[in-house]
């Protein structure tokens, strides 16, 4: 091994080694003369801090959130996040269909963001990651048996990670399909189709590839079935009623899930969805990292090794392909969950591209 090696092997494991203790925040005393005069509006902007975003801050969100923050202070409940995700790994990933360092950064992410609470609010913060899969294998054709190992996985990493977090701070995987009758949310997503499809076919050419863009690189063509051998229009078939089956769940699925993501003193939290148009109701935007907006159910964790930072990543398949023969893989033993025993390095990698 090269000497900078070693020096960078060192300066890894001492960065994940901090990764295991909780990054506490110490109240400064512009910090106490704000939250003497106004506690609900220090935490909501504590939660708004533009290094955490990827959108502009819309009065709207800012008006939500100290809304739910000040009923959360009425009621002495817990500050409440939901991130609604898709509850899989994208095939392409190496760890499928399990979590990698992905999943662990945003964690940490997210940690860094309900730090400043937990220090003024005792009840504390209670984090969601509400898994959307109860849709995709009727919508990606992904195995069951897969997006079960992902939620086990999931709450694996969890349990290790939760032993290093306050008490007031309470992380949880939610499957969103249990909450409510799954079954009639499908069925009403199959008598929804024919209607989705006539509007469908009256888009101009554009807008069709445009909608369809992901769906080409979701769907799994050797999964819950086997669809290898369909010829090129029965797969163009399949991938346009992926996108009709999406966009008529998200339809859908508010009315089974009642005020569980908005309601109450609930904070939705998005992350790349909430760049496109979609976000019409601007939602608050999150990176999956301070250095990432590609999200961590679909891209891949690795570690950038800067001049003088070690900086988190989270890369898209396009990205992890351009850099992987720059990467050195590092050994880890300070993390004892199946998939962590290693993790790629590089230093000042280039990550420009989706």
């Amino acid at each position: 091994m090269k000497k900078e090696d070693v020096k960078n092997t060192d300066a890894v494991r001492t960065y994940l080694k901090d990764l295991q203790e909780f990054p506490k925040y110490v109240l400064t005393e512009e910090d106490k003369k704000s939250i003497q005069s106004d506690r609900v509006m220090w935490m909501t902007r504590k939660l708004l801090l533009k290094r955490f975003r990827k959108t502009k801050l819309y009065e709207e969100t800012e008006k939500d959130i100290l809304n739910k923050i000040t009923l959360s202070i009425e009621k002495d409940e817990p500050v409440h996040l939901i991130i609604l995700f898709g509850g899989y790994k994208h095939f392409w990933n190496p760890s499928y269909p399990r979590v990698d360092w992905a999943e662990l950064f945003n964690l940490r992410f997210m940690s860094e963001l309900v730090a400043p609470l937990l220090t003024v609010h005792k009840p504390g913060v209670v984090l969601d990651y509400g898994s959307e899969d109860v849709i995709m294998t009727m919508m990606d054709n992904y195995p069951e048996k897969d997006l079960d190992a992902y939620a086990s996985s999931f709450e694996e990493l969890l349990e290790f990670y939760t032993k290093y977090v306050p008490s007031n701070f309470k992380i949880s995987y939610v499957r969103t399909g249990r909450k409510y009758d799954s079954d009639k949310l499908k069925n009403k997503i199959t008598e929804s189709l024919p209607n989705k499809r006539t509007e469908w076919d009256k888009l101009s050419s554009e807008e069709k590839e445009k909608r369809l863009k992901r769906s080409r690189r979701s769907l799994v063509w050797n999964g819950q079935e086997d669809w290898t051998k369909l010829n090129q229009k029965e797969r163009e078939e399949k991938i346009i009623v992926s996108k009709i089956i999406e966009d008529t769940f998200y339809e859908v699925e508010a009315e089974f899930l009642g005020d569980y993501f908005t309601g109450g003193t609930h904070i939705p939290v998005v992350l790349s969805w909430g760049l496109s148009d979609e976000n019409a109701t601007h939602w608050l935007t999150l990176g999956s990292t301070f250095a990432s907006t590609t999200d961590f159910w679909i891209g891949r964790g690795v570690l950038e090794i800067q001049s003088s930072r070690i900086v988190p990543r989270v890369v898209s398949q396009k990205q992890y392909g351009a850099i992987k023969d720059r990467l050195q893989k590092i050994s880890v033993k300070e993390f004892t969950i199946k998939g962590f025993g290693s993790i790629e390095t590089g230093e000042s990698i280039s990550f420009n591209g989706p």
